[in-house]
């Protein structure tokens, strides 16, 4: 199924606790999206995948842009390709910006999602311009992430069919929090502010209703909890004897 992913030119609300504040800024095509994301995970995934056959790691990855969009179930038309452009455009130019105070010290730092990219096309005979290979250059704390601090979690392939941003995101969280748990619990406010939604609580909490209903997250089962909670349940530990 293809859906039409709206771009996000929207500047980001700051967060903060007092001590560290982190501002996402948009870059000439919009913020970088859950879409997008996409490519970081086929990145991390060829990543882990050479370090669990014990070959050397770099922050350039080189990989075939069409391997890419079958492995995230993107198409292989011609706007299939140019989406794909578009996300390493946003993933480059969004701007995350943290500042730190310590005393009478202030720190500011910025960066992108990547470093660089670069994309290498052919011309086929009929003259067309086909992307061939993609080279992708991960920010420093990216690659520690993945290589040294080993923060890389297995996703269901069914995850990439999923054409809502909020099942995305409440998959994410599902596997971060019940990585080590059966199950894990959330107030619906929480949960609101976790995936970033703008909707109203009312609002988020009937998408959530209809999300139960469904019951088609993969690997884990939503239900309500007294008190406006939201419980998510690994499917694994209800199939357990």
């Amino acid at each position: 199924m293809k859906t039409m992913r709206k771009r996000s030119t929207r500047r980001n609300v700051p967060l903060e606790d007092g001590k560290v504040r982190i501002e996402v800024r948009p870059g000439d095509k919009g913020i970088a999206t859950i879409w997008d994301k996409d490519v970081l995970i086929y990145l991390a995934s060829i990543i882990n995948d050479r370090l669990e056959r014990g070959l050397p790691v770099e922050r350039t990855v080189r990989f075939n842009a069409h391997n890419l969009l079958q492995v995230t179930g993107r198409g292989a038309g011609k706007r299939a390709y140019e989406l794909l452009l578009d996300a390493m455009f946003r993933l480059r130019s969004t701007t995350i910006v943290t500042t730190i105070e310590a005393g009478e010290t202030k720190e500011r730092r910025g960066f992108g999602w990547i470093e660089t990219f670069r994309v290498l096309e052919k011309k086929r005979q009929n003259g067309q311009q086909v992307m061939a290979a993609c080279e992708i250059t991960l920010n420093d704390w990216m690659f520690r992430a993945i290589v040294k601090d080993r923060r890389v979690l297995t996703i269901n392939n069914r995850y990439f069919r999923l054409t809502m941003g909020l099942k995305r995101r409440l998959y994410e969280l599902a596997r971060k929090h019940c990585g080590r748990q059966a199950e894990w619990s959330v107030s619906v406010a929480v949960l609101a502010k976790k995936t970033g939604s703008t909707s109203p609580v009312r609002v988020f909490r009937a998408m959530l209703r209809e999300m139960i209903r469904e019951n088609r997250l993969p690997d884990y089962i939503l239900s309500e909890e007294p008190g406006d909670l939201l419980r998510v349940t690994s499917r694994a530990a209800v199939l357990e004897p």
